[in-house]
């Protein structure tokens, strides 16, 4: 029966503890115990110490010995093997985001180490980088190669870049096992890679849906209403400051950084955006406009999506630009440019760009002010006292 933390802590009498895999917890007569893993390799039978527990858990030891068999199979001696050779593949991802974190935004750091503990080190953590083999990656993408097709495609990715990295540093050698062309492609099956729009809520019924939004009354909401009618990704909304707003000129200006394309973007707001903002009640507490419960951060990454699941709302917060650009197409004249441009999105050939390097914003401005008036439509007195913004005394409720 395999150990377990609780019955280590009651093991006083000598001898050993067999685990699994051949780890076996080894107890001496004064009481010290330590890891042992028993292995046969070549006809011959070798005991690995492991070290002492506590001081190596019994989550350790699995893993060192989980490593170890792999070695084993690979036909290598660990006795023969100095473990700073090659390091495990959890170790080698973690020092490659390390390396690369500077050059990334915090989000894509965040969503490279979750990937990778989610799907990734639960199976190929533990295994010594230059044992990594094509079977090892297959193992991680079958389960999510047909449910989750992104993501499979992600993560075999950041396999691939992380075995690149340690053959650089000479941790490996050999061809990639991650590698797509030629390899992977011809073993996990084709997939239909035709882009899926994310789920968004029909034009038609944003109105009643703006309408028990606005009644919920929560940062949450607040935050999921400004990114609705600014027709922002819900990141940009979520990690907005306040010192990105010029409320003279109602204004919002995202830095490079932020965005996708890696260049600035101004929104200009609307009379119900700004109510938002005078509504919020975060000036002067933090730094974002929309933090957590405890202004000390940003709210929790799937924050918005467990309000739509329980507002029983199928969409996405995503798709609510989808929502914007189709009501933008069937009902209104406005320019194709200008209504691309609120989404940030480039528009036009290199060429045509650097002859139209204006920003539209007064255009976009009257484009925004036409759909926040749509968008909040169906909002009645009883639910909010509606009323034309008034800057003054929006600036008034503001803390600062």
């Amino acid at each position: 029966m395999a150990l377990s933390p609780k019955v280590i802590e009651t093991i006083t009498q000598a001898g050993r503890y067999h685990d699994k895999h051949g780890l076996h917890l080894k107890v001496t007569p004064t009481g010290s115990k330590s890891w042992i893993v028993r292995y046969q390799i070549h006809g011959k039978r070798h005991d690995v110490g492991l070290g002492s527990y506590p001081a190596v858990s019994l989550t350790e030891a699995r893993k060192r010995t989980v490593a170890m068999r792999a070695q084993i199979n690979s036909g290598i001696d660990p006795k023969e093997k100095r473990p700073s050779e090659s390091p495990i593949f959890e170790q080698e991802a973690l020092n490659y985001i390390e390396r690369h974190r500077a050059g990334w935004s915090a989000k894509h750091a965040s969503q490279w180490e979750n990937s990778l503990r989610e799907h990734v080190f639960p199976t190929m953590g533990p295994l010594l980088v230059n044992a990594v083999s094509t079977a090892d990656v297959v193992r991680v993408l079958d389960p999510i190669w047909a449910d989750k097709p992104e993501t499979a495609r992600r993560i075999r990715n950041r396999i691939w870049n992380v075995l690149e990295y340690s053959t650089a540093l000479g941790h490996r050698q050999g061809d990639n096992p991650a590698k797509w062309k030629g390899h992977i492609e011809n073993l996990m099956g084709r997939r239909r890679d035709d882009t899926v729009p994310l789920e968004s809520m029909p034009y038609l019924q944003l109105p009643h849906f703006m309408r028990q939004l606005d009644s919920i009354g929560t940062r949450q909401s607040l935050c999921l209403m400004f990114i609705i009618l600014t027709a922002s990704r819900s990141s940009e909304a979520m990690e907005a400051k306040w010192s990105e707003i010029d409320f003279t000129r109602k204004v919002w200006t995202i830095p490079p950084e932020r965005m996708k394309g890696k260049k600035e973007h101004q929104v200009p707001l609307s009379d119900p955006a700004m109510q938002v903002l005078a509504d919020v009640g975060t000036r002067g507490k933090s730094d974002f406009i929309f933090p957590n419960k405890r202004l000390s951060g940003l709210l929790a990454e799937n924050a918005l999506r467990r309000l739509l699941k329980k507002m029983n709302e199928e969409c996405t917060v995503h798709g609510f630009r989808a929502t914007f650009r189709t009501w933008a197409a069937e009902k209104t004249n406005f320019d194709f440019d200008v209504c691309e441009k609120a989404l940030s999105h480039t528009v036009g050939n290199a060429t045509s760009r650097a002859y139209s390097r204006g920003s539209q914003i007064e255009k976009r401005r009257a484009l925004m002010d036409r759909w926040a008036k749509y968008a909040m439509e169906k909002l009645l007195p009883e639910v909010r006292e509606h009323r034309p913004f008034n800057q003054a005394s929006a600036m008034a409720s503001l803390v600062f």
